[in-house]
């Protein structure tokens, strides 16, 4: 007899593992209602959340920019300072209207996700009537950040 009793012991052996493995890792029983911690939100408590106010365009019927896209004083020195985030690579101008009638405007080529902040360093935020940003694309107005006007 050619190694039967070890063969069939060794057959056992694996067999048994192999079931034990099987009932170790099967499937686990679901929570039931019960064991619950939390409810998840309603739909449309989600959705008003995540959308954005809207705007209404400004007199010229430009819509707002991004919310990247805003304009203050500088805090470092006299002026305003408009930051721009780029989404795209294009030539950008941002134009500074003011109330005096003495406008100014900057131009810039930027790479996709490039932020750039625009000094204006002769002009007063009180004198600032609106903030534009043109590209090839796009023209919309720029808000003022409340946190950047004091």
């Amino acid at each position: 007899m050619r190694g039967g009793p070890v063969h069939v012991w060794i057959s056992a052996i694996v067999v048994g593992a192999a079931a034990a493995a099987t009932v170790a890792c099967g499937p686990r029983p679901e929570p039931t209602d019960s064991v619950r911690t939390h409810e998840p939100a309603p739909a449309t408590a989600v959705a008003s959340i995540r959308s954005a106010v809207a705007l209404p365009p400004n007199a010229d019927g430009n819509p707002r920019c991004p919310d990247a896209d805003a304009w203050g004083k500088d805090p470092f020195g006299a002026g305003i300072l408009v930051t721009h985030w780029s989404d795209d690579t294009a030539p950008v101008t941002v134009l500074v209207r003011t109330r005096v009638g003495s406008d100014q405007a900057q131009r810039a080529l930027l790479a996709p996700g490039e932020l750039r902040l625009f000094e204006f360093p002769d002009i007063d935020q009180a004198a600032v009537s609106e903030v534009l940003i043109m590209t090839n694309t796009r023209r919309c107005y720029v808000p003022a950040d409340p946190a950047a006007l004091g």
